[in-house]
């Protein structure tokens, strides 16, 4: 059976040559800029994520501590009423 594609126009050549057994020399890797390079990178996904687990800590504790503040206003606002009331009485003779 014959095909009718056409030829590849582009063949991948060799541009340089490898021997066995002989390591290409490596380039000295800056440790420090490669940390910076990285943490660069890292840093908004990382600090969204932070805020994003913040912001929902800080929810759930407003959410837990919410009733009882609701509480302590009602009772210091209950305090303060009865003793401006007793302020106000006219003194018993």
């Amino acid at each position: 059976m014959l095909t009718s594609k056409p030829p590849i126009r582009f063949v991948p050549t060799l541009t340089e040559v490898v021997r066995p057994g002989v390591a290409p020399p490596t380039a000295v890797i800056d440790r420090e800029a490669l940390v910076e390079h990285v943490l660069q990178a890292l840093k908004p996904g990382l600090e969204q994520q932070l805020r994003t687990e913040l912001y929902a800590l800080i929810e759930e504790q407003l959410c837990k501590a919410l009733p009882q503040w609701h509480l302590d206003v009602e009772m210091a606002v209950n305090v303060a009423v009865a003793q401006a009331l007793v302020e106000r009485m006219p003194p018993k003779i």
